[in-house]
């Protein structure tokens, strides 16, 4: 070993000038790849998902890890993508001709804002109303104006939003195309890339180990547990609302499918204002039975069916998934349903590292003195 210093000098700024260039073909690397990033991540949860189905067709086509990865791929593409798309511009063509409807039917609110009149002339809604302006400052309370503005703002929402799908049609189908395209190389190539990444960072075997797993099984349970559970309610939802009668079934029920995805709250948000609406209109019978049903019956397949699928697979409190749900979609879009939850699910892992790496720091207090040290 050697003591010279322009050897070590030397040694250090080649290691401090590999750095840098690694750093800066890293930040190009992001740079080209970055339009791609949710494709690719959408990839590798679909390739986690359905790698036990590729372990499946393995052995029937004689190990070909093409063969078998291609014909996955068709199955994803024939049991899932299509139907979701075609249900997609079905949904699509509802919330067009609902929003329709609005602006056709403004008469239909006649027997509503009649409601809402009495309802505001009533005593304790003057007394709620006056004690909400001395203390919040709230405007002079006018429910007629506040449903007007709601079902303008809804009717703005679906006309802005809904024909947006049919004119993303192209951009869709060829991030489709990339994604089954990377879905297949990552069953095709799956041993050899985790093998790179192993040979690649400086972690024990077992933490590289429990963060594989942890990755696996967050994605399993988000995948399953949640967008499962969400379309079978959203199902159940759209026929509930086909058997009382109302409009655009399918809509709504992809209402309900998205907002089952956020936890505690839910497809509350669709069930309350549905049923102020019926009552208000003097469908009371039918506003009872939305509220109850849904509460009761569509709701509860949450509490029944994720259990069932995901069999402690995750083990985060509630309300860090409920903030992992609510920051990924904010920071990710309709990805951070899953991205949201598994970055914190990671985060946990590595701070159960920190803890165990450095337990003896951690274990090492200063004894508790009465007073300030001296």
């Amino acid at each position: 070993m050697t003591n010279d210093p322009i050897a070590t000098d030397k040694s250090r700024l080649a290691i401090v000038f590999f750095l840098a260039c690694f750093a800066a073909v890293t930040y190009f690397m992001y740079r080209i790849l970055s339009p791609f990033l949710s494709v690719l991540a959408w990839a590798a949860v679909l390739a986690v998902v359905f790698y036990p189905l590729f372990k499946r067709i393995l052995p029937r086509v004689r190990r070909r890890r093409a063969a078998a990865a291609s014909i996955t791929c068709l199955l994803v593409l024939l049991l899932i993508v299509l139907p979701v798309t075609f249900l997609g511009v079905i949904i699509t063509q509802q919330s067009i001709a609902f929003y329709q409807d609005l602006q056709q039917q403004s008469g239909s609110l006649a027997g509503v804002t009649a409601h809402l009149k009495e309802l505001q002339r009533r005593p304790t809604i003057q007394y709620l109303a006056a004690q909400a302006q001395k203390w919040l400052g709230a405007g002079e309370l006018n429910i007629e104006k506040y449903l007007q503005d709601a079902a303008s703002n809804v009717s703005r929402f679906l006309v802005g939003r809904g024909p947006s799908f049919l004119r993303g049609v192209g951009e869709m189908i060829f991030h489709f195309f990339l994604m089954f395209i990377s879905m297949f190389f990552l069953l095709r190539d799956g041993p050899q890339l985790l093998e790179t990444i192993r040979s690649s960072n400086p972690l024990p075997a077992v933490y590289e180990a429990e963060i594989i797993k942890r990755f696996e099984d967050v994605t399993y349970a988000t995948f399953f547990g949640s967008l499962l559970t969400a379309v079978v309610q959203g199902i159940a939802a759209c026929l509930l609302f086909l058997s009382l009668g109302l409009p655009a079934p399918l809509f709504w029920g992809a209402v309900v499918s998205l907002m089952s995805l956020v936890p505690i709250v839910g497809a509350l948000i669709v069930w309350l204002p549905w049923t102020a609406y019926l009552i208000l209109a003097g469908h009371t019978t039918r506003g009872i039975v939305l509220l109850a049903v849904g509460t009761l019956v569509v709701g509860s397949i949450d509490n029944v069916l994720k259990p069932m699928i995901i069999q402690g697979r995750t083990d985060m409190h509630p309300l860090l998934v409920f903030f992992s749900v609510l920051g990924g979609l904010k920071a990710f879009g309709f990805l951070g349903v899953l991205l949201g939850p598994l970055i914190v699910a990671l985060f946990v892992s590595f701070l159960n590292f920190y803890r165990f790496e450095f337990r003896e720091i951690l274990h090492t207090k200063r004894p508790v003195t009465s007073g300030p040290p001296p």
